[in-house]
């Protein structure tokens, strides 16, 4: 439906649009005569006070229609009494009465009132009266005029006052309340929406006997004079909150507006979902004596349609109204301060929390909430102070709070008082006892107020629970074993990974338990990983993902801010009560009789305890979630089961555990996700969930983001026990040590998913583990709505894909896996690579082929190679994108245009730019490429975050301009200076980034080199952090401060903002902006990144084709689109790439990876290692040797997809880009032969945005955002200080006034002298001296540059000298302040300040808020006290504080020094040792407090750099233990650079010649192997078994190396035997393409790959490990291989594992075929037949042709000459033989240098010789070779052709010609007997793609199907026919496919 303007609400749902997505942040303040004194000119100055925070709302796309603005008041009763008596009423006494306003429609006038009438005298009140409220709505803007409500303010009053007598104080509150909640549920009925224009619509604003609110879609200016109230002087009244609103969207929203009716927010409400479920589960424990039947009628509690503000306010209503609680009270038990880690916190006031806790989740997000019932006004700050809040006292007894100072003017020596409002405390004025409240002394109050020490001692942790156990249990692992015949008893691979059947059943695999789980029981973390998730999304894969991986992590950005979890853990806790629920209104001792957890992971031992409680009566029931194998189809039905079994046990059981541990060969389990879930919701609905915890056993659940997403769909606890079976499993077998005991075990796995759940929760800006439980902060890709309404009800998933079937199917093929009676070849655990490539694996878009072709294409300017590189990758994105699932649609071929018509490719790469890689990320080196490159074609390359030295962007030579364009500004503001920002086109907030939204990064120690640490002004050698974005940009209108500070700082650039794609995140971009910015990328969750958790890497963000289409889809619906260019990444590869981008809405296309394998990059996955082999993502000086990347590489790259992307357009007849932006119709949904895939719904990706609003353009950049510079102050002073800039003269002194409308001010006369004088600022004997008084806005000196010095003598707000970059700064107060007024104890400046500073000084006489000087780098600053978090990330600078220090003191601290008072560091040695006591009961372990040891004596806080933290959150650790740890993985890690390959494979040639044995060194090659073994780099893409260039067999060789490496032979056999049947033949005769594709050979001797192999087999006969191992069962089935070649022979054993009768036919009296008699017995050994005395020519080379040589050597041979008629081969890679291609190099094997030594005349071989003609003596015998000399030219199309060298001619003596040349097909007798079809070359003719030939029962594989090939292929072919045999033979296979992997027959279609 298209939008509709008049619409009096947002649109519906529409496209990926959603309403419930819309966000809002403020400016919010209050003024109160705290004696209760009322007056009109407290309105006055709210009014004021409303203005001056305009800036903070925004306004629509009219630039007219505010976001909303309004006013809550204390009832002015005179005033009202008088308007009523004009209306011919009385009005009754203050209190007496209620009054409020109602939103009404012209469609429903009459009939509302009416019905509200009704409902009022039911509840025994009557409406006295209603008024109509004056207005003048000239000031309105169009869209806000469109959509105005009628505003009618009702008079209610007891329809008899006597019924009220002698009641309770507070009844008609209470029933006025009732009739108001009633009211909204009764007349606010769906069928009352708006329909056409008829405007029906009922609201209710405020209904109270206290106070009214004034709201409605206004702009702060617009509120006064839009109603006549509130500027009539009769109106008077006390109290005054104000409410400017910011919203993300456009439309018109009268009811959004604040304030609510007790309170106005300016916020987010992170957990809402979780907070809205359990209110409503609540409902079922609910009672109430006052209310009694009648509390149900205001159910729910939350009512539809609000915002996270509404809801919280109906909460908070229902709470004063009903649950026995004042306001105060009822605001601390929903939002909390951060108690759980504050040792110094009053224990009374922790356990009314602990109560608190008990009752209510913490309503969580970033928050300032002002809040009034008519007698208390106050405000409280969320619990990490992430919103600015300041107050005045006067001496008049007036408080003022509001978002900024300056906004209410007062004399200074009037002011008493500057305070703001710290984390978590409450400012509170009770106007009844005419006093403000002090927060310790007001929660001191509440928490006495009842026995809650008593009641918190009712309480049951686990520890009580073991002790009153006396049941006996034991905690052994239950393994469920399949007998393997055969098998040794002591092999792991029996007794784990496929002895336990339950490991394949869930899911488990090597990566999972190598990469994941060892990691995490060896150093309470999870594993790191680099370079983004390329895998395929869930909904696409075809090896049975489980439900987890479907959803996806969501995270803050812009509206709200994720936090740090480490360096701000204060805030954060994983404790939760879990189990009965008491009745939160009524409250008692009964709450608190819960179980208390300090984590939702229970050890084995735990469980048992729990399952046998009788603790206070309370009551287990074990539910099986299994069910019978053979209904496994009818998931859905099993799911229901188990519901309603949960629905019956919660009615008398208080822990239902929901269990798979029945599973069996008879029975599946039902995915723990899935079955909790469903029980989760189910229980909601019956209004039971309170009553009861829901706990897992399951085996499924090991990985942090399995437990986020149970825990976030509402599990209280998980026990996943094979994790901690298998734990003990990795011991017995001595893969983790036995000081890793069980109890290690689970503390050290508990730490580790401790620690990742912290980091997922703050990425939501979630603090407690109570508030993220049932959040439901995930969106499903590729779930049908079935399964979402079931299972996870109100999760977005908008493409629709898998329903109950599928994942039953999947489920059934992992059961297959586990329990299949025919399963006969998996020696290992499936190993799929989820993470890393796997040849036969899951897809990944970067494989191997794609990167080679890449390379080659790039690196040689060619268009072929590029041709197959497109058709590679695009096969890769079909397997694994969203928009790989599209196909461009082609209009008729008529419409067509030639390609000469369509705009050049030198424009088209002008709209694409590199990605954020940041100087320190990636080398110097390539860094600078990527520039140079960008800058050649007119592109732009990105600084990222770690800023750009000086001398990359002055003075550039126009040809190899290393200048990035794009200048990142991130959370770390590294290297952010005046002079950075000034030479920028485009300057980018970096608010996510796509492979971890949410998150900070780090730069270890090892990668900060001398030149990074001057880049980004730190210390070199010491790791730094950059945190998450929630310090300058922690909403959104934080945000739209940081956009105007960059324009000022560099009016001329483009502002960009970074967004990553999330549901929502249309919406956010509509904010963005609003908030003015002109550019926005959408990145997608699979870019790349440097490191990050696998958690962040695999589970957070979206595919950004469901961003970018949402954001141009709300941009242009809030017709925004045309103010911004839209720009999309995240693993683009092709043109097709850039064309479905730009259909989607994309102006431009950002690449990252891509131009990084342009360069040479091979998709290592080791960025995080500085280990990179091709020096692009390190910073060793050795490795960055390495690096051979051109600037021309990426030219080629990005111009051959411009040429690409012209194809495209010439075919669709569209002439320009622009034209194509937005064109939906030319893409549509391709079919697709798997089911998964055609499941998936785009519509509402492909919705036409332009029919959404045909009015709005999108144009991208088409309408200019005013910034309104020229108002500035700046614009005024810097014509003033113009001749101080250029030199003419000295000091020039400027005195002006300022406001807080002033913002930013300093940064554009820092531009002006920056653009000149770089960061050096003016020269020595020149400057500005500028003085100003007032209270200054925003972002005060900004940036400000050396030789500019302001004074202030006012105040300030936040980001005071944010990116300080040397001027200096002084503040302090009026000089005519309150005699009473001390500076050392009143703000003066607001949070982070000195943020990113640099350089420069500032002096400031007063206390600063939160986060003073974080991340300074540089300055030095003087304070007379500080907040929370000073000194956060610092790493240089100095900093003196002569006051009081906050909580969380210098954490990340890594350099500079900060002075503290004595007191202040004995405090903070307080803190510290108490928060390590506190965490050392808790399994979160100590983050790092670099500052730990480092305070002298002198109270300085230092750190200096002697010992580097390589790993930013490691704690300090014993050194001699880090050192030797560091040895062990220095070996390994860097043995490619430590090690140098051994060339010593043979015995000695003198030695060798003389006899047939083999002439490998073993011995030798033994001594060596582990050394060799650690030069394998285990590559993230092992191209060494790609299909494509590698092992054809796919070999999994970096594992059997790492396993060599680690002495583990048995286990390196079992991986070598997976692949390969004859490992034995491979190792000895095979080229080892293997060692020519590895990654190491491009710049060093490649890993000796053959001589491990064989070293493997070889050792495994040795130790008589190699045994028959006839099958169990026997098929029955019949199969006749004919050919005993490596081919038949892996055939023939495979299909006898798989128990079918096989026999093999072979013509010759021996097996092997040319294993047999194509190799020589020194090589293979075998019997020698002997020949003596010839002159030997062999005609050919290679490696027959060696084997010739070496065989006639040994048979006695004259001589020996070889002919090879191409050239002499190169010592290097020629042009057309790139790597990873083969190696055709000039080299001596054995044959050739055991000719050299026996004759002494060098090597035998003749380059350049054909053979013309055999001479022949008398007899007919061979005499002699007439041979001549050829050279190779190159004709006009590019082909060699050879030419004879005249007279060159040469007549060779021999007797025995050898012809080297080849396999000449298979012989006819075979082929013809059975009547098959041959090719051209006279191979067996088969089927496209497989073995089977048209004749049925007949199958090819080997030479005779593919020509001549190497053993390995014939291996391959053998193995692969096999599989297909089987599945002929039986139906199915569970033979594995290539790689080793096992790819069971899907049922349903094609996957």
């Amino acid at each position: 439906m298209p939008f509709d303007p008049l619409r009096p609400k947002c649109p519906e749902k529409v496209g990926l649009y959603d309403p419930k997505h819309e966000k809002d942040a403020c400016g919010v303040g209050f003024i109160v005569h705290i004696d209760g004194t009322q007056s009109h000119d407290l309105l006055f100055d709210a009014e004021q006070l409303s203005n001056r925070m305009e800036h903070r709302g925004a306004c629509s796309a009219d630039n007219d229609s505010g976001d909303g603005a309004g006013v809550l008041v204390a009832i002015p009763h005179e005033f009202f009494a008088n308007k009523v008596s004009q209306l011919g009423e009385t009005l009754p006494a203050f209190g007496q009465y209620a009054t409020g306003i109602l939103f009404l429609g012209s469609g429903n006038l009459d009939s509302s009132k009416k019905e509200f009438e009704d409902l009022a005298e039911s509840l025994n009140l009557k409406v006295l009266c209603w008024r109509r409220i004056p207005k003048k709505n000239d000031c309105l803007g169009e869209i806000a005029r469109n959509t105005e409500p009628i505003m009618e303010q009702v008079f209610v009053v007891p329809k008899d006052p006597s019924n009220f007598e002698g009641e309770e104080e507070g009844m008609f509150g209470i029933q006025v309340f009732i009739l108001r909640k009633t009211a909204s549920h009764k007349l606010n009925r769906e069928e009352r929406d708006w329909k056409g224009h008829n405007d029906k619509r009922f609201y209710v604003a405020s209904l109270s006997p206290s106070t009214i609110v004034y709201k409605g879609q206004f702009n702060p200016c617009q509120l006064f004079k839009y109603f006549e109230d509130l500027v009539n002087p009769e109106f008077k009244t006390h109290i005054c909150i104000v409410h400017t609103r910011f919203s993300t969207n456009t439309f018109p929203s009268w009811e959004r507006a604040h304030p609510n009716r007790m309170l106005a927010h300016n916020g987010e409400i992170n957990t809402l979902r979780g907070n809205i479920n359990l209110m409503k589960a609540r409902e079922g424990v609910m009672a109430n004596m006052k209310f009694g039947k009648k509390l149900s009628e205001l159910y729910p509690v939350v009512e539809s349609e609000m915002s996270d503000s509404g809801s919280l306010d109906n909460v908070l209503e229902f709470l004063v109204m009903a649950g026995n609680r004042s306001l105060p009270e009822a605001i601390m038990t929903l939002v909390p301060e951060a108690w759980q880690n504050d040792p110094l916190m009053d224990n009374n006031k922790k356990n009314f929390y602990r109560f608190g806790s008990c009752c209510f989740e913490p309503w969580d997000g970033p928050a300032l909430l002002t809040f009034s019932d008519g007698r208390y006004v106050g405000a409280i700050l969320d619990r990490n102070g992430l919103r600015p809040s300041r107050f005045y006292v006067t001496k008049s007894n007036i408080m003022v709070m509001a978002s900024e100072v300056g906004v209410y003017d007062a004399e200074p020596s009037d002011i008493v008082q500057k305070g703001r409002l710290m984390p978590g405390r409450m400012l509170l004025v009770d106007t009844k006892e005419k006093k403000i409240i002090q927060d310790e002394v007001m929660k001191q109050e509440i928490a006495l107020s009842r026995p809650h020490d008593q009641w918190w001692s009712k309480h049951v942790n686990l520890g009580d629970l073991r002790k009153a156990n006396i049941a006996q249990f034991s905690t052994d692992r239950r393994p469920i074993i399949k007998p393997l015949e055969g098998s040794e008893e002591d092999s792991i691979v029996a007794r784990i990974w496929q002895g336990d059947r339950r490991m394949p059943m869930f899911g488990y695999n090597l990566e999972t338990i190598q990469m994941l789980m060892i990691p995490m029981f060896q150093t309470k973390k999870e594993a790191l990983g680099s370079m983004g998730n390329d895998a395929p999304l869930a909904c696409l894969s075809k090896l049975q993902p489980l439900i987890y991986e479907y959803f996806k992590q969501l995270f803050a950005q812009v509206t709200n801010p994720p936090i740090d979890p480490f360096r701000e853990r204060i805030v954060m806790s994983l404790e939760c009560p879990i189990g009965p629920e008491g009745n939160v209104l009524e409250p008692d001792e009964k709450t608190c009789k819960r179980l208390w957890l300090k984590n939702p992971i229970l050890s084995l031992g735990d469980l048992e305890v729990i399952k046998n409680t009788t603790v206070l009566g309370w009551k287990t029931k074990v539910i099986d979630i299994t069910y019978d194998v053979n209904g496994a189809l009818d998931l859905e039905s099993a799911i229901e089961e188990v519901c309603k079994q949960a629905e019956n046990a919660a009615k008398d059981h208080q822990f239902l555990i929901l269990s798979d541990r029945n599973l069996s060969e008879n029975r599946i389990p039902i995915s723990a996700g899935l079955a909790s879930g469903a029980v989760h919701h189910h229980l909601i609905n019956t209004r039971l969930r309170s009553k009861c915890a829901i706990i897992l056993e399951t085996g499924e659940i090991r990985e942090v983001h399995q437990i986020c997403v149970v825990v976030g769909f509402g599990v209280d606890a998980i026990c996943p026990y094979m994790v901690f079976e298998i734990a003990q499993m990795l011991r017995e077998e001595n893969v983790i040590s036995a000081d890793i005991t069980d109890e290690v075990a689970y503390a050290n796995y508990a730490a580790a998913v401790d620690r990742g759940i912290s980091k997922v929760m703050a990425k939501m800006g979630i603090s407690t583990m109570q508030s993220y439980k049932a959040a439901q902060i995930f969106e499903a890709v590729g779930l049908a709505d079935d399964v979402i309404n079931r299972c996870f009800k109100g999760t977005a998933s908008r493409i629709g894909g898998v329903n109950f079937r599928i994942l039953a199917q999947e489920s059934l093929i992992r059961h297959k896996l586990a329990f299949g009676h025919n399963e006969c070849d998996a020696r290992i655990l499936r190993d799929p690579g989820f993470l890393h490539y796997r040849s036969g694996g899951e897809k990944h878009i970067n494989d191997p082929n794609s990167v080679a072709l890449l390379q080659e294409a790039t690196k040689h300017e060619n268009q072929a190679a590029y041709q197959k590189y497109v058709d590679a990758a695009v096969e890769s994105i079909r397997d694994c994108t969203i928009r790989g699932q599209f196909e461009l649609n082609f209009p008729d071929p008529d419409k067509a245009i030639p390609v000469d018509d369509v705009e050049p490719a030198s424009e088209i790469v002008k709209r694409f730019a590199t990605g954020a890689m940041s100087f320190g990320s990636i080398s110097y080196e390539a860094h600078s490429t990527l520039a140079v490159a960008m800058n050649k074609m007119g592109g732009k390359s990105n600084t990222g975050e770690g800023g750009e030295n000086s001398d990359r962007y002055l003075n550039q030579d126009p040809e190899y301009n290393m200048r990035s364009a794009i200048k990142q500004v991130a959370s770390g503001r590294f290297g952010v200076t005046a002079s950075y920002l000034s030479h920028a086109d485009e300057l980018q907030i970096k608010m996510a980034q796509g492979a971890k939204p949410g998150e900070g990064g780090e730069l270890p120690g090892f990668k900060v080199t001398i030149d990074i640490a001057k880049t980004r002004h730190s210390v070199p050698g010491v790791g730094l952090i950059s945190p998450p974005p929630h310090h300058d940009i922690y909403s959104i209108e934080d945000l739209a401060q940081l956009i105007y500070d960059l324009k000022c700082a560099n009016p001329s650039a483009r502002i960009s903002v970074k967004l990553v794609s999330e549901v929502g995140v249309g919406v956010v971009a509509s904010g963005v902006a609003k908030g003015k910015s002109e550019h926005i990328l959408i990145s997608g969750h699979d870019g790349g990144t440097g490191a990050s958790s696998w958690t962040g890497i695999k589970g957070a963000g979206l595919p950004w084709e469901l961003g970018l289409s949402e954001t141009h889809q709300v941009l242009t619906l809030n017709n925004l689109r045309s103010r911004v260019v839209l720009q999309a990444d995240g693993q683009m590869r092709t043109g097709f790439d850039v064309m479905v981008a730009a259909i989607l809405g994309a102006d431009e296309v950002g690449f990252s990876t891509a131009p990084l394998i342009a360069m040479g990059c091979t998709m290592m996955r080791k960025c995080h290692l500085n280990t990179c082999p091709v020096g692009i993502a390190t910073q060793d000086p050795e490795l960055r040797k390495k690096f051979e990347g051109k600037p021309e590489h990426v030219v080629n790259f990005f111009f051959m997809m411009a040429e690409e992307v012209r194809t495209y357009l010439s075919k669709m007849g569209i002439r320009k880009f622009q034209d194509l932006i937005g064109r939906t119709d030319l893409l549509r949904q391709r079919p697709s032969d798997c089911e998964k895939a055609s499941l998936l719904n785009f519509n509402a990706i492909l919705m036409d945005a332009s029919k959404i609003r045909p009015d709005a353009s999108i144009v991208g950049g088409s309408v200019e955002q005013d910034f309104e510079l020229e108002k500035r102050l700046d614009s005024e002073i810097i014509p003033l200080c113009q001749d101080a800039i250029d030199g003419k003269e000295g000091v020039i002194l400027v005195e002006r006034e300022i406001n807080n409308n002033q913002r930013s001010f300093g940064a554009t006369l820092s531009h002006e002298i920056a653009k000149r004088y770089t960061n050096d600022g003016l020269p020595n004997g020149t400057g500005v001296d500028i003085k100003l008084k007032g209270s200054a806005g925003q972002s005060f000196c900004v940036f400000l540059i050396k030789g500019v010095n302001v004074t202030l003598e006012g105040d300030a707000n936040d980001y005071v000298a944010k990116g300080l970059s040397g001027g200096e700064v002084v503040i302090f107060p009026p000089k005519n302040s309150h005699e009473a007024f001390k500076s050392e104890e009143n703000i003066i400046v607001g949070n982070v300040c000195l943020y990113g500073a640099t350089s420069g000084r500032a002096f400031i006489r007063g206390v600063g808020a939160e986060r003073f000087c974080v991340r300074n780098s540089g300055a030095l600053a003087v304070i007379e006290g500080v907040g929370d978090h000073g000194c956060e990330y610092m790493t240089g600078g100095r900093v003196i504080i002569l006051g009081r220090t906050g909580r969380n003191f210098a954490a990340g601290m890594s350099g500079g020094i900060a002075y503290v008072f004595p007191r202040e560091y004995q405090r903070a040695l307080l803190e510290q040792k108490a928060a390590s006591e506190q965490m050392s009961n808790n399994s979160i372990e100590e983050p790092p407090k670099e500052m730990n040891g480092r305070i002298t004596p002198e109270i300085r806080v230092t750190n200096d750099k002697e010992s580097p933290v390589a790993d930013i959150e490691d704690s300090v650790k014993d050194k001699e233990m880090q050192a030797k740890k560091q040895e062990v993985i220095l070996d390994k890690t860097r043995g490619f650079v430590k090690y140098k390959r051994e060339t010593k494979m043979y015995r000695e040639a003198e030695d060798r010649l003389k006899d047939w044995n083999e002439i490998y060194d073993f011995k030798h090659v033994r001594r060596g192997l582990k050394k060799q073994a650690a030069r394998c780099m285990d590559c993230g893409v092992p191209f060494c078994h790609s299909t494509s260039h590698g092992c054809p067999l796919g070999n999994i060789i970096p594992k059997f190396n790492d396993l060599v490496f680690q002495d583990n032979w048995k286990e390196a056999l079992n991986q070598l035997l997976q692949t390969n049947n004859f490992p034995e033949f491979t190792g000895r005769v095979c080229p080892a393409p293997c060692e020519g594709a590895c990654v190491l050979g491009i710049n060093e001797p490649a890993v000796t790959i053959k001589n491990i192999e064989c070293s493997i087999i070889d050792n495994a006969f040795e130790q008589g490990w190699i045994k028959p191992n006839p099958p169990a069962k026997r098929s029955g089935k019949t199969v006749a291989v004919i050919g005993s070649g490596p081919a038949g022979l892996a055939a023939a054993d495979q299909l006898n594992k798989a128990g079918h009768l096989v026999t093999v036919y072979e013509r010759n009296n021996r097996i092997g075929g040319l294993l047999q008699y194509g190799i020589p017995t020194m090589k293979l050994s075998k019997e020698v037949v002997q020949r003596h005395g010839k002159d030997v020519v062999v005609i050919g080379g290679g490696d027959t042709g060696c084997d010739c040589i070496g065989t006639s050597l040994r048979q006695g041979a004259n001589s020996i000459t070889s002919f090879e008629i191409l050239p002499t081969p190169p010592d290097m890679r020629a042009k057309d033989n790139p790597w990873p291609q083969y190696p055709k190099l000039f080299k001596v094997d054995y044959g050739h240098e055991e000719v050299s030594v026996k004759w002494g005349k060098g090597d035998p071989r003749r380059y350049n010789t054909e053979s013309l003609e055999f001479l022949k003596d008398k007899d007919g015998n061979l005499e002699g070779i007439r041979a001549v000399q050829v050279e190779w030219t190159k004709d006009n199309a590019g082909r060699w052709v050879k030419s004879q060298v005249e007279g060159s001619e040469t007549i060779y003596k021999c007797q025995l010609a050898l012809l080297a040349m080849g396999f000449l097909g298979p012989e006819d007798y075979v082929i013809e007997s059975f009547g098959l079809e041959q090719d051209a070359r006279s191979n067996i003719v088969t089927k496209p793609g497989r073995f089977s030939t048209p004749k049925d029962g007949v199958f090819a594989a080997g030479d005779c199907r593919r020509g001549q090939s190497l053993v390995v292929w014939a291996i391959t072919e053998g193995r692969q026919a096999a599989r297909e045999i089987d599945e002929y033979l039986v139906g199915d296979s569970l033979l594995p496919g290539l790689g080793g992997v096992i790819h069971p027959r899907v049922t349903q279609k094609g996957c």
